[in-house]
């Protein structure tokens, strides 16, 4: 299946879901990928793997097993451990589950993947079953009524409550530093392309990779282009170096996105 998952990521999985069989035997039915590996965006070095595990009972007495195998994969998989009536009941009713965050497995985590984000994913997702000493993969065909009016929902709320206080907060960091310092690479991705990627799951109703919203953002603000183009190529390898201005620049994008998201 490496025409839909990039090689790298097909072979860590198949090899991490084969261990997990065997050390929670019957645990997850299927695996459902999601993010960057199924969006054409994964950066072998650098992006995790984003998973949805669909377990047959609860794993609370395999989490110690499953801890230990996600702490020494490389590349890192992100998951989280859900049942088909917890996938049925969507991420308003399901509060908390085991999830992996940065290879770290938390018995009860709230937020991570639980929201319409990937839920909306899950539709578009590729799955794996495991099938003798091997993985099958297909594309999913997830369906979840309420999806489209949960995604738009979650996104202009995470704009509004999460990224307007974010730029708020950066803001407040930049105000004192001269123009030409150097700033963080990554944070200026972080916010030049989180809240773009929001705004475009509320217009279109889709979630699109982050270097599509890069182009999304570029498109509607020709003035952030330039900023935009290096902060994928940064991501995808090739480092740039960003100044305080640019920083603000990125802020100034977060706004606009802010604005654009939840005024309507």
């Amino acid at each position: 299946m490496d025409a839909v998952l990039p090689a790298a990521v097909s072979e860590a999985l198949t090899s991490f879901l084969l261990q997990q069989r065997r050390v929670a035997p019957g645990l997850v039915a299927r695996a459902i990928v999601t993010g960057s590996a199924v969006r054409g965006d994964w950066r072998d070095g650098t992006s995790d793997i984003d998973v949805v595990f669909v377990v047959t009972r609860d794993p609370q007495d395999d989490l110690e097993a499953l801890a230990d195998l996600h702490a020494r994969t490389e590349p890192r998989i992100d998951g989280v451990y859900l049942t088909e009536s917890q996938l049925a009941k969507g991420p308003e009713t399901v509060q908390t589950a085991p999830q992996t965050m940065e290879g770290v497995l938390v018995s009860a985590l709230e937020g991570g993947q639980l929201t319409w984000m990937t839920w909306r994913e899950l539709e578009t997702g590729v799955q794996g079953i495991v099938d003798g000493g091997d993985v099958i993969w297909s594309p999913t065909s997830d369906r979840h009524p309420g999806t489209p009016q949960g995604l738009v929902a979650h996104s202009r709320q995470n704009l509004r409550e999460y990224w307007s206080p974010i730029g708020d907060a950066v803001e407040e960091e930049l105000a004192s530093r001269a123009a030409e310092s150097p700033v963080r690479p990554q944070t200026v991705q972080w916010i030049a392309l989180g809240p773009a990627r929001l705004l475009a799951a509320i217009e279109t109703g889709e979630v699109i990779s982050k270097t599509q919203a890069a182009a999304f953002a570029a498109g509607r603000w020709p003035e952030h282009a330039d900023l935009l183009d290096r902060v994928v190529r940064h991501r995808a390898g090739e480092h740039q170096t960003f100044t305080v201005a640019e920083g603000r620049q990125a802020v100034e994008l977060l706004r606009s996105c802010v604005e654009a998201g939840t005024s309507s």
